[in-house]
């Protein structure tokens, strides 16, 4: 697992006799590098904030086309936010010396703690990816393109992985310098749109991506290292070497390398790989699927892990006869695949318009009867021709949740969320508020089985007689604390939306769909 401390946190070295002592009104407290384009220091603000500060490299600076274009895209990037983002809080491009105010954070980066310790376990890198796909997703939606994702620039603090640089890369492109010759990226990481020139587009980061994938899992970068020529060359035209890939991570790096940027998959369809949200319930088309090299998992597999969270297939020819359990053997074949198992085949997500555990179990889709599934996009807003009941509007609290959900092998009845609260706008947005909430819960052979979350998730949606649908759901500013027994990890919530039938008045509001139903009771 990863902790505080992986690796070794950036190094604060004294400011140079020719460096400034402020920049900006920030009073610079020491160096903490140099990159391509400047280099960054430790600053502080009046009420003790402490920041990264970058000052431009002036090869840049004397370029009117830079100074333009970082410009426009330092005004773009102040206005993205993101839980797994070190936001960029000021910027002053036309001063004499052109710089950024980044929020400051104090841990390694990803390269720091693989060369310190090597690669990480299944667990980590699923929390890395995920964290780094969240980020991707804010970067996107505000129409930035990263272009230098790679493991120097995402740093693992306290709360997890924080993705820097974004939105900076990008005002070079186009320069005078690019166009003579100086490529803005790193070659290991760079998409082969980005090699040959071409204008990047948002798969070029989920190219990136599948490389820091790769390395988090390996230590090993897919082109190798060595000349920068010869390594854009293998980028263009070879293929990665994915010999050391974990089976398990094969699928993802595949689909994210592929030359194509049609072909890599979007980052909602990464979130739930990585998640392991079962196929069924993916919001995304399916770009990622096991190559010919790789042996899919199913109930003809057996799979292994040991402490260092190792994956380890072995095929079976025949499926041999179920042995007679002995003690305690449904709590070890619970637990045999820890927290990451239950989370995905055991089957307790919240969907919906704050709904909950609405059966996983099933294979795909949902059976005859059940609610419908839609597709949740990248983001939610509310459609400006968005419909809802006018008894719906206002705030509600949860006070009684009841759900039939699959845990494993056996179906059993989920309760909790109580104090959730539930905020329905006008405009047909839903805010469901989770941190006052009890947690979910549900007994299970192996323990208690709870989920607790926190942060506020919005939903777009519309009503029609008497079904409630949503169109979409934002959680990013959600997490989820999955637990049993003993263990426990975090998540980043993503899933499908159901259909939910919903009765209201001037007091209480229900919603139910098959094996589900929930009660409100008015607090405006």
């Amino acid at each position: 697992m990863i902790v505080p401390g992986s690796g070794a946190a950036p190094q604060i070295h004294p400011l140079d006799p020719n460096d400034p002592q402020e920049l900006g009104g920030y009073q610079l407290l020491g160096r903490i590098g140099a990159g391509g384009m400047g280099v960054v220091y430790l600053a502080e603000t009046r009420t003790g904030r402490k920041l990264a500060v970058k000052a431009i490299l002036k090869e840049y600076v004397q370029d009117p086309e830079f100074r333009t274009r970082f410009r426009r895209e330092a005004a773009a990037a102040m206005k993205v936010r993101g839980r797994f983002l070190a936001t960029l809080i000021d910027a002053d491009p036309d001063g004499d010396q052109p710089w950024l105010a980044v929020e400051y954070v104090e841990g390694p980066s990803l390269s720091a703690v693989v060369q310190a310790n090597g690669p990480l376990p299944e667990a980590d890198v699923r929390r890395v990816l995920a964290g780094v796909a969240e980020a991707l997703r804010s970067v996107h939606q505000a129409g930035i393109v990263h272009r230098d994702l790679k493991p120097s620039n995402i740093l693992i603090g306290q709360d997890g992985p924080f993705v820097i640089d974004f939105g900076i890369a990008q005002a070079s492109d186009s320069t005078s310098l690019t166009r003579t010759g100086l490529k803005v990226g790193t070659p290991s990481f760079m998409a082969p749109e980005q090699v040959r020139g071409s204008v990047s587009s948002p798969a070029a980061d989920i190219w990136a991506l599948g490389a820091v994938a790769l390395y988090a899992a390996t230590g090993q970068r897919a082109f190798g290292e060595g000349d920068t020529t010869v390594v854009y060359y293998r980028v263009v035209h070879e293929d990665p070497d994915l010999s050391t890939c974990p089976a398990w991570l094969l699928p993802l790096v595949q689909a994210c390398l592929a030359k194509d940027p049609e072909e890599r998959p979007g980052v909602q369809e990464v979130l739930d790989f990585v998640n392991e949200i079962p196929a069924g319930f993916r919001a995304a088309t399916t770009k990622i699927t096991a190559g010919p090299d790789v042996v899919p998992l199913d109930d003809d597999a057996t799979t292994l892990r040991d402490d260092d969270a190792t994956v380890l297939k072995a095929e079976v020819a025949e499926p041999a006869p179920e042995p007679t359990p002995e003690p305690g053997a449904s709590r070890r074949r619970l637990l045999s695949r820890p927290i990451t198992w239950i989370a995905a085949a055991a089957g307790v997500l919240v969907v919906g318009a704050g709904a909950t555990a609405l059966a996983l179990g099933w294979p795909s889709g949902v059976p005859e009867g059940g609610p419908t599934t839609a597709s949740a996009p990248a983001s939610a807003s509310p459609s400006a021709s968005a419909v809802i009941d006018e008894c719906l509007v206002g705030t509600w609290r949860l006070d009684e949740l009841t759900a039939q959900v699959r845990l494993g092998e056996d179906t059993v009845e989920a309760t909790g969320f109580e104090g959730r609260v539930t905020e329905f706008q006008p405009d047909g947005t839903e805010l469901v508020h989770y941190d006052d909430a009890e947690p979910l819960r549900a007994p299970t052979s192996a323990g208690e089985y709870t989920e607790t979350w926190t942060g506020t998730a919005t939903y777009p949606i519309r009503t029609e007689g008497d079904v409630l649908t949503t169109t979409g759901v934002d959680h990013s500013d959600v997490t989820v604390v999955k637990a049993i027994g003993d263990e426990s990890r975090e998540y980043q919530p993503s899933g499908g939306t159901p259909q939910l039938d919903y009765t209201c008045d001037d007091t209480t509001y229900t919603e139910s769909a098959t094996g589900y139903e929930a009660t409100y009771t008015r607090l405006d």
